[in-house]
């Protein structure tokens, strides 16, 4: 009761237990009440936020938060990261499908670039759900065989594209950045492009007078906020594949349908829906640029 960093907290837990109210439940304990229990489990540091998942036991590392919190149960009840062993990165990596792809982190605990990526990681993960599968692999727990693997550094990222008759193939990320959002950009590289770029007589002929729901970007290449929204919107087409079609208008080089379309900002998205009858050139605007986000709106 008398840790200020304590006081802080129970607003964010009870923020958190609001959300997964049923799901889960939450409770505090006074250790300076029952320090017999407090000293069973190690609590050495106050406060400290542990979620017991039947036997197994889970200490929660990051920033108090209620979003973070959330975060780290959402992970534990419906993990976004595969632990691999040795085995399983044969069968799963190794022998993966040929259209299939994956992202591995090979890592070791005591690095501490490594404890700082983990988050990030899952985070970009969850991302990538049903996109590009996503793993880690302990090189501490398994080290002769990441010796193998010739990882001399860690965090060691790779990305293993679609099989191909080619030797093992893969790609390390040695960009500076290892947030969420760059290696989630890093990652939607190396996929075929799922959108589609449009010109003034496609934007015609399948847009307006085709038989598709079309959501189309308006953008223009010299754009900062387009070029970070392009891998949202690329992701936001791969969800939405097979029942919308998505489409990106360049606005330098097709200045006229944009003109024609009412756009005055980059990225614009607008969504056009079949409905029998020729559409509308302005089309439907869309005023979020988060594909989960995008996704609700458009169905």
């Amino acid at each position: 009761p008398w840790c200020p960093p304590c006081r802080a907290l129970l607003p964010e837990l009870r923020k958190a237990s609001k959300h997964l109210y049923g799901q889960l439940k939450f409770g505090t304990l006074d250790c300076t009440v029952h320090e017999g229990l407090c000293n069973m489990y190690n609590i050495q540091a106050y406060p400290t936020t542990v979620v017991f998942n039947q036997s197994n036991i889970h200490e929660y590392e990051g920033h108090h938060s209620a979003e973070q919190i959330l975060e780290f149960i959402e992970d534990l009840m419906n993990p976004s990261v595969i632990s691999l062993t040795p085995t399983t990165f044969n069968e799963l990596v190794t022998q993966r499908k040929h259209d299939e792809v994956w992202m591995v982190d090979f890592y070791s605990p005591w690095c501490h670039p490594c404890q700082v990526l983990m988050p990030e990681w899952k985070r970009m993960a969850r991302t990538l759900t049903g996109l590009i599968n996503v793993g880690s692999i302990d090189c501490q727990q398994y080290h002769s065989f990441c010796a193998q693997e010739n990882v001399r550094r860690y965090p060691e990222i790779r990305f293993f594209p679609p099989k191909s008759d080619k030797a093992y193939q893969y790609h390390s990320y040695n960009g500076w950045n290892r947030d969420a959002y760059s290696l989630r950009i890093w990652g939607l590289g190396f996929l075929p492009q799922a959108s589609i770029d449009l010109t003034p007589q496609t934007f015609n002929e399948k847009v307006l007078q085709g038989k598709s729901h079309w959501v189309i970007d308006f953008y223009a290449p010299w754009c900062g906020p387009c070029q970070n929204f392009a891998p949202e919107f690329e992701l936001l087409a791969r969800m939405i594949k097979g029942k919308v079609k998505a489409g990106k208008v360049d606005c330098q080089a097709y200045a006229q349908i944009c003109q024609k379309a009412g756009i005055r900002a980059y990225p614009t998205v607008k969504f056009y829906p079949y409905e029998r009858a020729q559409r509308n050139t302005w089309g439907e605007q869309i005023d979020t640029r988060d594909a989960k986000g995008l996704l609700t709106l458009i169905y």
